[in-house]
């Protein structure tokens, strides 16, 4: 069976374009594209299923849908690859693997190429937001330390990285405190940053 993936982040609005076209079951997350792969909702769901045999293709939009950890990445189409099943890449036209069911050695080192750059540009667009942020700060627009804490933004939503995953895939803040195991006023004090900062 043939499936198609899709990734979206919390301030992502129209999936459309990634479902054009699209083949089979569709699993979708909304979380960020930092989250790992397996650790995502649908994308272990879909994991499950490979692993029991029922797909044979997994068709994606662009290869960072997969996520934008290089490292991560490669470890995912590695998986599907040891099970058998061919990852499609519409962007980039790419198959993981040929017709003889024999991993592509190019598409190998495009997806490593292309993964590789995908981290680097979400790198870079944390380097430009910590920019903006001291910018902001010499122009005396912005405290730099969220309200309550001892952190800044950016430290605030590293630590807590568990909350970002979890309001990511649309929890309340009561629950994502429950799974969380922290307080309430913690995870409202990352929502509210998140809720200014482009977390993808």
């Amino acid at each position: 069976m043939k499936a198609t993936y899709v990734r979206v982040s919390t301030f992502e609005q129209n999936i459309s374009r990634q479902l054009k076209d699209k083949e089979g079951e569709v699993y979708w997350d909304k979380v960020s594209g930092m989250v790992a792969f397996e650790d995502r909702e649908s994308a272990s769901r879909l994991l499950a299923d490979a692993r029991k045999g029922k797909i044979d293709e997994v068709e994606v939009h662009s290869i960072d849908r997969l996520g934008r950890d290089a490292i991560n990445v490669l470890q995912t189409i590695k998986t599907f690859t040891e099970l058998g099943v061919n990852v499609k890449s519409k962007k980039e036209g790419l198959n993981t693997l040929l017709d003889n069911g024999d991993q592509n050695p190019v598409a190998k080192l495009l997806v490593s190429v292309l993964s590789t750059l995908a981290e680097i540009d979400y790198n870079n667009r944390r380097e430009a937001q910590r920019e903006g942020i001291e910018r902001a700060k010499a122009e005396g627009k912005y405290k730099g330390r969220a309200n309550g804490t001892g952190l800044s933004d950016l430290d605030l939503v590293e630590k807590h990285s568990d909350i970002v995953r979890e309001l990511n895939r649309g929890e309340s803040i009561r629950r994502t405190a429950k799974l969380t195991e922290k307080s309430k006023s913690t995870v409202q004090r990352v929502k509210k940053v998140m809720d200014k900062m482009e977390i993808d």
